[in-house]
């Protein structure tokens, strides 16, 4: 699924609701700008979905992802937080929330491929980090490679059981990807159990019916 065909995919990434925490904030708006058929089909940052906070959960504000934040910041402070990042990591090559946050502004930038990179990187030095994990995910999708996003929320998932942003783009990768419903189903069911106030679901779950009734 591509940009035209979806404005955004939910993960610290879309209506961003991947929500490592890098997706969520900046994923939800471009979403919710667009048709909403396009904004279902995006998974949400896991750093930062909503925009709300981090945690399991994605938020931009979530995890310490700031995925949300960089839409609203100019080329230049986004090259300046780059080189300060950069010039971090040249002396501690394993600063895995370092490597997170440029795997949020070249996600942001739509560099997915580099964003992937640092992903994987910081996951090396922090293995054990859901919401980069989503995030990781999310870009996957976003690489046309569907099978590998749902491999990493999956990963997610045996990082922390709880963590619904994974639950939500395991669902929607498995629904608009895949056309997988019953996995799709699924997940719904798990995001609604650990976030029941989710406003977003409805849509998704929406769509999933129409799907499920022949719909396209």
């Amino acid at each position: 699924m591509n940009r035209e065909n979806a404005s955004f995919l939910l993960g610290g990434i879309f209506f961003g609701f991947l929500v490592g925490f890098s997706l969520a904030y900046f994923v939800y708006h471009e979403a919710t700008s667009g048709p909403p058929s396009a904004a279902l089909q995006a998974p949400l940052n896991a750093s930062d979905p909503m925009g709300v906070g981090s945690g399991a959960a994605p938020a931009q504000a979530p995890k310490g992802g700031q995925k949300g934040q960089v839409a609203t910041q100019t080329m230049e402070q986004v090259q300046q937080e780059i080189g300060v990042l950069r010039q971090a990591l040249q002396r501690n090559p394993k600063d895995g929330k370092a490597q997170g946050r440029l795997g949020d502004l070249f996600y942001d930038a739509g560099m997915f491929d580099k964003a992937r990179d640092y992903y994987v990187q910081s996951l090396q030095n922090e293995p054990n980090n859901p919401n980069v994990s989503t995030d990781l995910g999310i870009c996957y999708q976003r690489l046309g490679q569907p099978d590998e996003a749902i491999k990493q929320f999956r990963h997610s998932l045996e990082l922390d059981p709880r963590h619904w942003q994974s639950w939500l783009n395991l669902g929607i990768v498995s629904l608009f990807d895949k056309n997988d419903t019953k996995t799709a189903e699924e997940a719904f069911a798990k995001v609604k159990e650990l976030n029941p106030t989710f406003e977003g679901l409805a849509q998704f779950q929406q769509a999933l019916d129409h799907v499920k009734a022949g719909g396209k």
